[in-house]
């Protein structure tokens, strides 16, 4: 199997907002604005068969049904998992004695032969599946925390709980992919706890310092930038913002204000050095970052502000107090003069 490599001359420069272009995972992405801009194609360093290639990266070969974030058997499957009469590659039925035939295979090979000795694999990775979907996480990051689990499942004898250890394993894939809208914790331990497993931040955060230090990943902490696409898009869709913006006598639309909006957290970001953040919580500097940028955008256009505290916790899941402490004591006296 090989996928030819898409040769292609791109532009450096995003043709929507000018901002750098960066590559995150198989696509090529705006840096600012965070615009797909085409996807990129790679050869497959996994083949079947006979290698007639001379390169080095193009020796390894895979086993047919047997996936990284799936408890399996080789091969395919006879017909669907409840199907009761059999069907041939064109659609008709099979006769009377191929039934009879395919259907003792089909039982012989039932699911529970294929996950024996594999139960609790096979009921993580049924949960992982269910919260990668919920997260919506691209199909890097389901892998990488199933060959993860797989990792420490080897190297470790007993684990204390695998449901908080796939947990953490999604949450440091997340880390290592270091794609623009990364998860917190928080959300992770949410999607678990939807699902009705009992997993909290406290558990994840123990699971990581117990099992880190097995999977030998070096990992950079996110910043706000990180976070910011994300948020803004998440206050630009609040169900109340529409009507404020009329309220308010607000001469932009919802388009025009997100852009903006983006663009006065950019530089409010880009002015705050890492000794004034202080080690201060990424994901909630960002939503006091929204709230100030929306007033300053206010004082610079003589506007009313659109944005209130309360809004911005609730579009984004940050408490309302969090983000008040973050604005009083941190970004309001270092923005004051533009305040006034």
């Amino acid at each position: 199997m090989k996928i030819e490599k898409l040769y292609e001359y791109y532009e450096d420069f995003c043709p929507e907002c000018g901002g750098n272009i960066i590559c995150n995972t198989y696509e090529r992405v705006c840096k600012n604005c965070g615009l797909v801009i085409n996807k990129i194609f790679e050869d497959s360093s996994y083949s079947f068969g006979e290698d007639n290639c001379m390169s080095s990266s193009n020796k390894q070969y895979v086993a047919l049904g047997n996936r990284t974030d799936f408890v399996g058997g080789l091969g395919t499957y006879i017909g669907y998992e409840n199907s009761k009469y059999l069907k041939d590659k064109k659609g008709n039925l099979l006769s009377p004695n191929e039934q009879k035939l395919y259907r003792r295979l089909k039982k012989n090979y039932s699911k529970f032969l294929r996950i024996k000795n594999h139960e609790t694999e096979y009921r993580i990775f049924k949960i992982l599946k269910k919260v990668s979907i919920y997260l919506n996480l691209n199909i890097n990051i389901r892998n990488n925390a199933a060959f993860y689990y797989k990792k420490i499942k080897k190297k470790e004898k007993e684990i204390i709980n695998n449901i908080s250890l796939i947990a953490f394993c999604i949450f440091i894939a997340g880390r290592e992919e270091n794609f623009k809208s990364p998860i917190t914790i928080n959300e992770i331990s949410s999607a678990f706890q939807k699902f009705g497993h009992r997993v909290n931040p406290r558990l994840i955060l123990r699971d990581g310092l117990k099992y880190k230090k097995l999977l030998e990943v070096k990992t950079k902490p996110h910043k706000s930038e990180n976070y910011l696409i994300r948020l803004v898009y998440q206050v630009i869709n609040h169900k109340s913002l529409q009507k404020r913006l009329i309220d308010k006598g607000s001469p932009w639309s919802i388009n025009e204000f997100q852009i903006k909006l983006t663009r006065k957290c950019q530089e409010i970001l880009e002015s705050l050095s890492i000794w004034e953040r202080g080690g201060r919580n990424p994901f909630i500097l960002t939503g006091a970052v929204i709230y100030l940028a929306d007033k300053l955008l206010a004082n610079e256009n003589d506007l009313k502000s659109i944005l209130t505290q309360k809004l911005v916790s609730d579009a984004t899941g940050i408490a309302e107090y969090s983000i008040r402490d973050h604005y009083v004591n941190l970004l309001k006296p270092l923005f004051k003069t533009k305040l006034n």
